[in-house]
């Protein structure tokens, strides 16, 4: 292991006082300057590495701790990612990020592996980063996560309705979307996906839902109604609601 990070560190260090601003010209002359340790600069260094071994550089940064932006430029720039896609299958979280993020960099992310990722990944920053880019292409993963979805828990359901909710219209996404509605758990959150996945026919149901849903719900519920073409004649009287009390006492204490 070459620990770039460390021989950085040491660089700048060396150098005395370094301001943020010029950490990106202290480290193209880090990067290019033969360096003792290496007994050859950092560029060279990895210009003589082959793809594999650049990989596996890479594997030991994340079990030292971090990955180096020398190791993941470069991977970057070479786009093996075929070497990538098969970190993905790790243990160690911070691996599979970094492999997860630089394909989806290289626009060679593995869609159909994200999905199926859903149901296992625990880090958030990863799951994040998985959501982010199937909602870039929801329709290529519909099947995909339209069978996940059949056996996965509630949470995993709401982001499968988050991510098919931008797509194209399938009356199975829009059963979907309904069932987590109908559940009447987070009517606010729903609402928004009913109103983005675009079915007029969704309006009966929100409309239905208004009668009883407290303030915050209906305020989404009736945005989506609209977003929908429709139109909510009238307000209800939430004067006695607790929420919207809460609500209006602390926009008063912030006036």
């Amino acid at each position: 292991m070459y620990s770039f990070n460390r021989l950085f560190s040491q660089y700048v260090l060396a150098k005395g006082h370094v301001h943020e601003e010029e950490l990106a010209s202290v480290y193209d002359e880090w990067y290019n300057t033969p360096n003792g340790a290496l007994n050859a600069s950092p560029k060279q260094i990895v210009d003589s590495m082959s793809d594999s071994e650049l990989v596996e550089e890479l594997i030991d940064e994340c079990c030292d701790g971090a990955p180096s932006l020398t190791v993941m430029e470069n991977l970057e720039k070479r786009g093996n990612d075929r070497l990538l896609t098969s970190l993905l299958y790790e243990d160690n979280s911070m691996l599979v990020y970094c492999a997860a993020e630089l394909l989806r960099n290289m626009d060679k992310a593995p869609l159909e592996i994200f999905a199926n990722m859903l149901s296992r990944v625990t880090d958030v920053d990863l799951f994040e980063l998985i959501v982010s880019a199937l909602k870039e292409d929801p329709d290529s993963v519909r099947e995909d996560l339209l069978d996940i979805a059949q056996s996965a828990n509630q949470e995993v359901r709401t982001v499968i309705a988050e991510i098919l909710s931008g797509g194209s219209k399938d009356e199975r996404v829009y059963k979907l979307l309904t069932e987590l509605f109908a559940s009447g758990d987070n009517l606010a959150l729903y609402a928004t996906y009913l109103a983005r996945y675009g079915d007029e026919k969704a309006a009966g149901i929100l409309y239905r839902a208004l009668e009883n849903a407290p303030y915050a719900d209906y305020i989404e519920i009736r945005n989506a109604i609209e977003m929908l073409g429709g139109v909510v004649d009238e307000d209800r009287d939430f004067s006695a609601d607790p929420e919207y009390i809460l609500i209006k006492e602390n926009a008063g204490a912030n006036k």
